[in-house]
C-alpha cells in the first residue's frame, strides 16, 4: 500500500501536530520547511495504521537538476516514525520511489534522527531497500553526523539545569549578566541588520559558507512566533553575538550564529546560551540541538574550535547518517 500524498490544509495541520509531537520530530520534517525552500519541489508523504491513525510522515524535497542532469530527493531529518515500525518505514521508502518515477535518475537521500547504536533502526531501514554506509566519513553526508544535543531538558527548571552545568560555565554566565550585558529575542529590521553583520564576520572569520539575508528573513517568517532571533548587546547597546533559532515541537535548534569576537566581551556567547536554554525551558522542549560538530581537529579545525565551546552545554551525539538508493 503506498502512502497519502496530500496537501490540503487540514492534513498538513495533522501532520504539523503528528512532527511536532514526535520525539524523532524535528523542524526540517514540519511542512513549514518547504517555505525556507521555495526553490524545491516539495511532497509531503503520510503512512496511516489499519486503524486510520497517523504513524509516519516524510517531507521530500525535490531537485530536478542538481548541476549535473541527475535529480535529488532528500527527507532531511526524515522519516519522522517510529523507525522499527516495518510496514510505516516501507511504506513512506515505497512512496519516495513512486515520486522518482517522475524524474529520469538521480538519489534520493534521508537522514533521520536516529543514533548510530540503533541497530534495530538501522535494520528496519535498510530492509525496506535503502543503502547504508556506517560510520560515513566527515564532510561525505548531507547533514554533519557529529551534533551536541542536551536531551534532558524534560521536567526541570531553571536552578535544576543550571546546576547541571560545570562551576566554570555558570561562572561564566553570571559574570556576563554582572558585566551589564543584555540578551534576549529582538524584532525588526535595525536587529536583523546587527545580526547579519555579526553573522557575515564571523563567517569570514571562521572561512564558512553564509546564507544570503533573504533565506535567513524566509526562514523567520516561515516558522511565525517558533523562530527568534536573540541578540546579546553590550552595557552600551553594541551588538556582542546573535543567533537565530527555532522551537519546534519538542527540539528548540540553534541554527545560525555570529559574533564580534572582541577582546573586552565579558562572556556573551556564555550568556546567550543560557538564554536559550531558559527558552528551550519555557517551551516545553526536551531537546536543545546545538547542531553539528566535529570531534576530531583533523577532520574540520572549524567546526572542532566550536565542538569545544558546544561541548560546556550540551554532550555530542553521532548519528547514523544517510540511507539512499538510486533511480
Amino acid at each position: 500500500m503506498l502512502p497519502e500524498q496530500r496537501t490540503d490544509a487540514d492534513m498538513l495541520h495533522q501532520a504539523q501536530q503528528f512532527v511536532a509531537a514526535h520525539p524523532r520530530g524535528c523542524l526540517m520534517q514540519s511542512p513549514r520547511w518547504a517555505l525556507v525552500k521555495p526553490n524545491w519541489g516539495h511532497h509531503l508523504l503520510l503512512s496511516h495504521a489499519p486503524d486510520g491513525r497517523l504513524r509516519g510522515s516524510m517531507l521530500v524535497l525535490t531537485l530536478a537538476d542538481r548541476g549535473d542532469g541527475s535529480a535529488l530527493l532528500y527527507a532531511p531529518r526524515g522519516p519522522v516514525c517510529d523507525p522499527e515500525d516495518h510496514c510505516a518505514v516501507k511504506e513512506l521508502i515505497e512512496g519516495a520511489r513512486t515520486l522518482a518515477v517522475g524524474f529520469s535518475h538521480g538519489e534520493f537521500k534521508c537522514d533521520p534522527l536516529i543514533e548510530e547504536g540503533e541497530s534495530g533502526a538501522i535494520a528496519s531501514l535498510t530492509s525496506a531497500g535503502l543503502r547504508f554506509v556506517p560510520g560515513a566519513a566527515f564532510g561525505q553526508t548531507s547533514q554533519p553526523r557529529q551534533n551536541v544535543v542536551r536531551g534532558d531538558l524534560a521536567g526541570l527548571d531553571e536552578q535544576a539545569l543550571l546546576s547541571r552545568l560545570s562551576y566554570k560555565t555558570r561562572y561564566a554566565v553570571r559574570q556576563a549578566q554582572k558585566a551589564g550585558l543584555r540578551c534576549g529575542p529582538e524584532r525588526g529590521d535595525a536587529a536583523f541588520c546587527d545580526f547579519f553583520r555579526l553573522y557575515l564576520e564571523t563567517g569570514r572569520r571562521q572561512r564558512f559558507a553564509t546564507r544570503p539575508a533573504d533565506y535567513l528573513r524566509g526562514l523567520l517568517a516561515a516558522f511565525g512566533k517558533d523562530a527568534r532571533l536573540y541578540l546579546c548587546r553590550a552595557a552600551g547597546g553594541q551588538p556582542l553575538a546573535g543567533a537565530i533559532a527555532v522551537a519546534f515541537g519538542q527540539r528548540l535548534s540553534y541554527l545560525y550564529s555570529g559574533s564580534a569576537r572582541l577582546q573586552s566581551d565579558p562572556g556573551s556567547g556564555y550568556l546567550m546560551q543560557w538564554e536559550l536554554l531558559r527558552w528551550a525551558l519555557a517551551s516545553g522542549c526536551a531537546f536543545y540541538d546545538m547542531g553539528g560538530i566535529s570531534t576530531d581537529p583533523q577532520e574540520s579545525p572549524s567546526l572542532y574550535q566550536l565542538y569545544q565551546f558546544k561541548r560546556k552545554f550540551a554532550p555530542a551525539v553521532s548519528y547514523a547518517g544517510e540511507f539512499s538508493f538510486s533511480f
